[in-house]
């Protein structure tokens, strides 16, 4: 069956001029910043072609390093040695490049200029830090989180004026990210918006998804999930996601690079049994407790985490680390433990395949 680099190879030598942006092109740059662009891509308005920034960027790192990162990073850099000499990617300008990551967040942003003068904003999904983890667990109960701050500023400050024909997208949480900002960027800045991409990125709070900001951006939105999605059924969401068929299970599912491609669209799928059963406990776990209910479960949960000795996500898969996460999950009702432990061995599966998802 045929993936991303399928597409990129079969249609790389048509310029965006003779072959439009699709949803598969978005794909292609909603996973970029998962590479480390730091001091290759200018944090302000000086540009480096992609073609320029691949070069640089697979000279510094080989994939042995980067694929320690994880399997966004894997399947990224592979993505990356196939694009920057394609004639479709080569002469995208490159710009305004941020990343902050601690144990407490992770934000990354990176602003494409196409030849035809279209602008694609990407946010990075989460990483392996703790920090990224906790915050998209954080939007269970909190409203904004810190990288959804940035994310608005990132949009208010870095689109200028003669900037035209946006699209904001991103994977994982860089796609809740891509609709927050979007529903809350200025005014003029909003106008400027054509297409706003999660892929398979979690939804919103009530307040968030019945609000006005929401109805203004929606038929912009265009959420894309596998058909054995797990984070992009997080939260609240309507029923108009597409749902896309992988060649994975689980968690494993959500790694772009599994997504099947026929030509170049989607071949569509339905949501998978087990996708719809999660939903369905996460909108009764959601309808069962309040925010500081939440807060008090998600907290407990990272301190035992953190207790663990487990900093990273694939830590949980030392069987030590794991032993002592479940003896610290204490003050937590079961039904959150449930929950978790359903997370958890979603997780684990994904980390523990022996094969990579690309």
């Amino acid at each position: 069956m045929a993936n991303i680099f399928h597409y990129v190879e079969e249609y790389g030598d048509y310029t965006f001029f003779e072959k439009p942006f699709n949803d598969i092109d978005n794909l292609v740059f909603s996973v970029l910043p998962y590479l480390n662009f730091g001091g290759i891509v200018s944090q302000g308005q000086d540009t480096i072609s992609l073609q320029g920034a691949g070069i640089i960027f697979l000279s510094q790192f080989r994939y042995s390093e980067v694929a320690k990162e994880g399997i966004p990073q894997r399947g990224t850099y592979k993505l990356l040695k196939k694009i920057i000499n394609m004639k479709r990617y080569q002469d995208v300008l490159m710009s305004h490049y941020i990343y902050i990551g601690d144990m407490k967040q992770q934000f990354c942003a990176i602003k494409f200029q196409l030849p035809n003068r279209m602008i694609y904003i990407s946010f990075e999904g989460s990483d392996r830090l703790l920090g990224a983890w906790r915050e998209d667990f954080e939007l269970c109960y909190k409203f904004p989180t810190k990288s959804q701050e940035y994310a608005i500023d990132y949009l208010n400050n870095n689109i200028h004026l003669f900037d035209k024909n946006v699209i904001v997208g991103g994977h994982s949480k860089g796609g809740n990210l891509a609709l927050v900002a979007s529903m809350y960027t200025h005014y003029i800045v909003k106008k400027k918006i054509i297409k706003v991409y999660s892929n398979d990125g979690p939804g919103l709070r009530k307040r968030q998804i019945e609000s006005r900001n929401y109805r203004l951006i929606q038929p912009k939105f265009k959420h894309i999930i596998p058909n054995y999605s797990l984070v992009g059924l997080l939260l609240r969401h309507d029923d108009c996601y597409q749902v896309v068929k992988s060649n994975r299970r689980n968690l494993a599912s959500h790694s772009i690079f599994t997504w099947q491609i026929e030509d170049d669209h989607f071949i569509n799928s339905s949501l998978s049994k087990i996708s719809q059963k999660l939903d369905q406990s996460l909108s009764l776990w959601l309808d069962d407790h309040n925010d500081g209910e939440r807060r008090k479960m998600i907290t407990s949960i990272f301190q035992a985490l953190s207790n663990s000795g487990i900093y990273r996500l694939d830590d949980v898969t030392h069987i030590k680390n794991a032993y002592y996460l479940i003896q610290n999950l204490k003050g937590i009702d079961q039904e959150t433990k449930e929950l978790f432990y359903d997370f958890l061995s979603f997780n684990v599966s994904y980390l523990f395949q022996k094969k990579t998802t690309v």
